[in-house]
């Protein structure tokens, strides 16, 4: 009987989408975004400990296994992405926790007025744990970012870049 019902419970959160995540996120998840409504506007499933304001303003492939496993399994993330710009992600990218992507920050005398500019995520990149990427940039494709990277400016393809501010450290 409890195999059955674990069997019923695996068929109903363990979409090929998702192969690659725990059951459980996927069910603790779903109780957090369909019962308390945190990050009830993604279509998707979203770690419980994360938070998606604006994900009407997200762009990426919702096929795609390995960004909706980072959604689903990357702790601790919070993506801020404001009316009037979009946060773009391409197919294969893939982050850790603690990650923050915000397309919006304060201006530098008037904290009351806010600087809104679009991010773009390249194809295959990973973003390594605590990462912060702010409003304006772009990163190319197969991009690593290192771990507590505050990534402040654009960055090209096929490059390893850390520190604060993010600098290459390394060309692929």
């Amino acid at each position: 009987m409890k195999q059955n019902i674990l069997a019923r419970i695996n068929s109903i959160f363990k979409s090929k989408k998702y192969e690659s995540v725990p059951v459980n996120f996927l069910i603790v998840n779903f109780i957090f975004q369909k019962l308390f409504l945190l990050n009830v506007f993604a279509k998707f499933s979203v770690h419980y400990t994360s938070k998606v304001s604006g994900a009407r303003n997200l762009r990426f492939n919702h096929n795609d296994k390995k960004i909706l496993a980072s959604f689903a399994a990357s702790g601790g993330c919070y993506f801020s992405i404001f009316d009037g710009t979009t946060l773009e992600i391409g197919d294969g990218t893939l982050w850790s926790y603690g990650v923050g992507m915000h397309t919006a920050n304060h201006d530098f005398f008037d904290r009351d007025i806010y600087i809104k500019k679009s991010i773009k995520i390249g194809k295959n990149c990973w973003i390594g744990q605590g990462a912060v990427i702010t409003a304006g940039v772009e990163l190319g494709d197969n991009v690593t970012v290192g771990a507590n990277s505050v990534v402040t400016k654009s960055f090209p393809d096929n490059v390893v870049i850390g520190g604060i501010p993010a600098k290459i450290i390394r060309e692929l």
